[in-house]
C-alpha cells in the first residue's frame, strides 16, 4: 500500500508550491511597494531639496560675486564660474535622477523575479506531484500483478 503513501507526498509537494509561491508573491509585492515608496520620496523630497540646496548655494555664490565689486557679465571671470556652477549643478542633478531611476528599474526588476521564482517553485511542487502519483500507479499496478489486488503489499 506504498501507493497511498505517494498520493500524500504529491499533495504535499502540490501544497508545498502553492505555499512558496505565495510567500515569494507577498516578497514581490512588498519589493514593489518599497520601490514606489522610495520613487515618490525622490521625487517629492529629495529632488526638491537638492534643487533648493542649489538654488540657494547659487544664489551666495552670485551676491558674493557683486559684494566683490566686479562687474558680472559675459566673458568676465565672476560670470564664467556662475556659469560653471550652473553646469555642475545640473550635472550633479542629472546624475541623481539617473541614479534613481535605475533603482526604481532595479527594484521593479527584483520584484518579477521574485514572482517568477514563484512560478517556478509552484511548477516544482506540480511536477514533484506527478512524479509521486506515477509512483503510485506504478506501485498500484505492480502488486495487482503480483496479488490481484491493488491493496496487497
Amino acid at each position: 500500500m506504498s501507493f497511498i503513501g505517494n498520493i500524500a507526498a504529491a499533495q504535499s509537494a502540490k501544497a508545498i508550491g502553492k505555499y512558496n509561491q505565495s510567500v515569494l508573491n507577498q516578497q514581490s509585492a512588498l519589493q514593489k511597494a518599497k520601490t514606489e515608496v522610495n520613487r515618490k520620496v525622490y521625487n517629492d523630497v529629495d529632488r526638491p531639496r537638492l534643487v533648493k540646496n542649489q538654488n540657494a548655494a547659487y544664489d551666495f555664490l552670485f551676491v558674493q560675486a557683486l559684494k566683490s565689486g566686479a562687474e558680472v557679465r559675459e566673458g568676465s571671470s565672476n560670470y564664467e564660474v556662475l556659469m560653471e556652477t550652473k553646469i555642475n549643478q545640473a550635472t550633479d542633478l542629472a546624475i541623481e535622477d539617473y541614479n534613481s531611476t535605475t533603482a526604481y528599474y532595479d527594484g521593479i526588476n527584483q520584484s518579477i523575479l521574485l514572482a517568477s521564482k514563484g512560478v517556478g517553485e509552484r511548477f516544482k511542487g506540480y511536477m514533484t506531484a506527478n512524479t509521486q502519483y506515477m509512483q503510485a500507479i506504478g506501485s498500484m499496478f505492480g502488486n495487482y500483478r503480483k496479488s490481484g489486488s491493488i491493496l496487497s503489499s
